[in-house]
């Protein structure tokens, strides 16, 4: 192979490798930005209106990854957290999700969340069968518990003003059972 031919394939491979270098470097020598540190979740407020049921035995938070399709969504890996027990006949309830985590083991992480409601049963014990809870409370879009908004939780940080009403006189549409 003559000398020529030869120094162009060497420039040719230097010269891809080097695009290729920069092409992966969008910002130079620049360090990568600071990914945020702490713990995700996210805080609001439950508003309850209207006379609260006969025979309660659980009231509690809960964050779906998607929403119930069918009884089966009711069940981890869909189940993304359950919150303290909410005190029966309370007025209202503020919460953390950092600080009001019932099952520790359900931790949330960045990511979107498609319904987030307030679910009561009858049962003393917790129940992870779908015909053991009806749903009081859905974190909606304007107000209509038929839409359910969708919870973005940011990484390091505390998603702030999650609030539902639960209206006793007026129950949102129950998932299926």
């Amino acid at each position: 192979m003559n000398k020529k031919l030869m120094n162009k394939k060497v420039f040719t491979v230097l010269a891809i490798l080097v695009l290729l270098l920069f092409s992966k470097c969008d910002k130079g020598i620049e360090p990568e930005p600071e990914k945020p540190s702490g713990p995700a979740g996210f805080s609001g407020k439950i508003t309850f209106v209207g006379k609260w049921p006969e025979g309660i035995k659980r009231t509690h938070l809960v964050v779906f990854k998607n929403i119930i399709q069918r009884s089966e969504d009711f069940f981890p890996p869909n189940l993304c957290f359950v919150s303290d027990s909410i005190p029966y006949n309370s007025s209202e309830f503020v919460y953390n999700s950092i600080e009001n985590n019932f099952l520790p083991i359900l931790q949330l992480g960045e990511g979107e969340y498609s319904y987030v409601v307030v679910a009561q049963s009858k049962t003393p014990e917790i129940s992870l069968d779908r015909k053991d809870w009806f749903v009081v409370g859905v974190y909606c879009v304007n107000a209509d518990q038929s839409k359910p908004a969708k919870l973005v939780i940011n990484a390091g940080k505390i998603t702030p003003n999650v609030n539902i009403v639960v209206d006793f006189n007026n129950p949102p549409p129950q998932p299926p059972m």
